[in-house]
């Protein structure tokens, strides 16, 4: 993008959950003040949320430029999608050791 405007400010918290909140806020916002939407929006991974996505997508028709928040590889101790195997025959999702 060669150019920007800064229409509409929202302070927030420096964590992803406030971040997205006031993103919402500010393109609600500067819709209903200045009748202006954007045509598409650039952001980083924390805008890469499903529930963020499917609303800047679904509800306001916003062409996306911003990398899906990826969770498949997991070191929490639970299951990377990685572990899982998917049993076409069988029709069924299974993990390997099963």
């Amino acid at each position: 993008m060669k150019f920007g405007v800064v229409v509409d400010v929202e302070a927030s918290r420096a964590i992803r959950q406030a971040d997205v909140g006031a993103a919402k806020t500010m393109i609600e916002r500067t819709e209903q003040r200045f009748g202006l939407k954007p045509e598409r929006l650039i952001g980083d991974t924390a805008y890469g949320a499903a529930p963020m996505l499917n609303w800047l997508v679904e509800e306001k028709g916003i062409a996306l430029h911003i990398p899906v928040f990826d969770k498949s590889k997991r070191d929490d101790g639970t299951f990377s999608r990685s572990d899982f195997r998917y049993d076409a025959a069988g029709r069924r999702l299974s993990l390997p050791w099963w």
